[in-house]
């Protein structure tokens, strides 16, 4: 297998994909593949992606068990930190008696004003924590999903302009690897990650898909392998 870059190394026709090493006479890999075969390809891949969003739930639902898991500690977390603050607003309360009876001192006003601050540090991050919880990635139906993907598979074959934006945003970079089996012609394996919440995303124009669905924005993307071969 050639390790060196795939692009395309030559405009006749459509355009064609290939070792840009070869190109330079620094590789033996001297197969092309059409740059119209390896869109359709592409192409295709995704479509069969769009239509089984059984499969785009389950990633969805596996990333909402993820989430949890990894914000396991927040009610805890949220418990100490209403604990501190309540403490630290005792203090104050303590302290502003202390100064109502006469007994303020400078050491008792400096004090109070690192009390103060630090009460506000703690409700800063109570609030942080009390957001996080509410704000935790849920999977939405399935019959959502199928719904938007639905959406978005006519866009993708309707509108080849705004097809080619989606594609970028949903599918990031896509690698174009040779591979020469052991039987058979050598062919290119083209590879990309599928941004699945990109495709769960509300579509440019604000419609109405569920405009409450927002909150993925604040978590991980998940990404599945999308894998297809290029022949010559």
């Amino acid at each position: 297998m050639c390790g060196s870059t795939i692009g395309q190394v030559s405009g006749k026709g459509s355009g064609y994909y290939g070792c840009c090493a070869a190109v330079r006479g620094a590789c033996g890999n001297k197969l092309l593949v059409s740059r119209r075969i390896t869109e359709k390809a592409v192409l295709a891949a995704i479509k069969a992606r769009l239509g089984d969003p059984a499969s785009i739930h389950y990633v969805l639902q596996r990333v909402e068990a993820e989430v949890a898991r990894l914000h396991a500690h927040l009610p805890e977390e949220i418990q100490l930190k209403r604990a501190a603050l309540t403490s630290e607003e005792r203090r104050i309360a303590n302290y502003i008696d202390f100064i109502g009876d006469g007994k303020g001192t400078r050491a008792l006003g400096e004090a109070l004003g690192e009390a103060e601050q630090k009460v506000a540090a703690l409700r800063a991050e109570l609030q942080a924590y009390e957001t996080s919880a509410r704000s935790l990635f849920e999977a939405p139906p399935v019959e959502w999903v199928a719904e938007r993907l639905a959406a978005l598979q006519a866009l993708l074959e309707a509108e080849p302009t705004k097809s080619a934006l989606i594609l970028r945003r949903v599918l990031g970079p896509v690698r174009v690897v040779p591979v020469v089996p052991e039987v058979g012609r050598p062919y290119y394996q083209a590879e990309t990650a599928l941004q699945v919440l990109e495709l769960i995303e509300a579509p440019e124009g604000g419609s109405n898909w569920l405009s409450w669905w927002r909150r993925w924005e604040l978590n991980p993307r998940p990404k599945t392998l999308s894998r297809r071969r290029l022949r010559r």
